[in-house]
């Protein structure tokens, strides 16, 4: 009974991956500097507008990363279905080790 043990190790491995990696994302900070006679350094942050969605929602960044993540778990998923049928559907070997021929009718 190894196959159901592997797989909640896998998925357990999956889930905490995605934990990891989908932390908030921090808010970023425009920087511009300008030049003129004298130098002077100007910072400025720009305020998100009521409209970005600032409510606790997910941000774009942590969506793509959970999209990506669904694709990569899919891709697995489809990987080891395939394999089992191709192992399920793999002719045996026995008749083709001993040298014997199919009988022709």
């Amino acid at each position: 009974m190894a196959w159901p043990r592997r797989s909640v190790v896998v998925a357990a491995a999956l889930c905490a991956l995605v934990l990891l990696l989908a932390v908030p994302a921090r808010a970023q900070e425009v920087s511009t500097t300008t030049s003129s006679t004298r130098p002077r350094l100007t910072t400025t942050s720009i305020e998100p507008s009521e409209g970005d969605g600032g409510g606790g929602g997910l941000s774009t960044g942590n969506k793509v990363l959970i999209l990506v993540v669904a694709l990569v778990a899919l891709a697995v998923v489809l990987t080891v279905f395939t394999w089992r049928y191709w192992r399920a559907t793999k002719p045996a070997r026995a008749s083709v080790a001993a040298g014997k021929s199919s009988p022709t009718v």
